[in-house]
């Protein structure tokens, strides 16, 4: 709960009584509002993988990023596992709901695969967002992975935190082939 951190607690001690009661009230805002991300995200269905990519670009437009993300989602939904892709799996949901969906598939997905054919795509606000939290739930569960593929690229223009990772390039021959069998053994499904 919000009302534990002990940041929150260490301003509540040392604010004056004013800004005490600001925070207060806040933090009840705050408790509010993760009571709804958990109430929804856990009617969610688990996933197996979650796509992480930018969507479109500066210009409104939709990237490479988001058409080779969805390449891979339906290789992956073929082989029967269950995939997170913000494109269609939160296409029918109210903006309200985006972020507990996305809560939801980062805690349950046994896989990240993070897609990306610019070094800026991949240090975007959300698409960051969404890769260190999963890097910060994979040190918590240690059968957890994250698969940076990368393409069109130099995979160490890639962030530091998933340079360093065993990635993909997705222009190779076999490449999906490769990501679906390594996927499978983590997720362990087989056929």
């Amino acid at each position: 709960s919000f009302l534990e951190d002990v940041d929150y607690l260490a301003a509540l001690a040392h604010a004056d009584d004013a800004a005490r009661a600001h925070y207060q009230r806040d933090a009840e805002k705050i408790v509010q509002v993760q009571r709804g991300i958990l109430a929804v995200s856990q009617t969610e269905k688990p996933f197996d993988v979650f796509l992480c990519y930018k969507e479109t670009d500066e210009s409104g437009q939709r990237t490479r990023d988001s058409q080779l993300a969805q390449d891979v989602y339906y290789q992956l939904t073929d082989q029967g596992l269950q995939v997170f892709f913000a494109r269609i799996t939160l296409e029918d949901k109210p903006g309200t709901q985006f972020e507990p969906c996305i809560f939801a598939a980062l805690n349950t997905a046994k896989v990240m695969v993070v897609i990306g054919t610019k070094p800026e795509h991949l240090s975007a606000t959300w698409v960051r967002n969404e890769w260190s939290r999963y890097l910060a739930i994979m040190k918590r569960d240690r059968s957890r992975l994250l698969i940076p593929c990368y393409r069109d690229m130099d995979p160490y223009d890639m962030p530091e935190q998933l340079s360093i990772l065993q990635g993909y390039d997705m222009s190779r021959i076999g490449f999906i082939q490769d990501l679906v069998r390594g996927i499978r053994k983590v997720v362990g499904v087989e056929k």
